[in-house]
């Protein structure tokens, strides 16, 4: 069970998470609306003690993926997924928010 969903990242010209759209679960892991949220309050929520997953469309139904953590690289904070996810279920395979207008 998580806390909160993944469903799409917004990246910088270097190819770095900015943002994400985060989804609060509900009962039986149903969601409502996503929240464009910044990377760090991600990290704080993980922080926290919350548990992220990611959710990809996967016709005709949104499909749980693989859990949310963070890394610590030179001194700055990074979502990823936790290793030996599928590759599927990496942030990468999330909607990219940068291109729906």
């Amino acid at each position: 069970m998580a806390n909160y969903f993944i469903s799409g990242v917004w990246k910088d010209n270097n190819d770095n998470i900015t943002h994400v759209l985060l989804h609060t679960v509900n009962d039986d892991n149903s969601f409502l609306y996503g929240v464009k949220t910044t990377e760090l309050i991600a990290i704080n929520l993980i922080k926290q003690r919350n548990t992220i997953k990611t959710i990809t469309w996967g016709y005709p139904d949104w499909q749980i993926g693989a859990s949310v953590t963070y890394v610590n690289n030179n001194n700055r904070e990074y979502l990823r997924t936790v290793a030996n996810a599928t590759v599927k279920d990496n942030l990468d395979n999330s909607i990219n928010m940068k291109a729906i207008k």
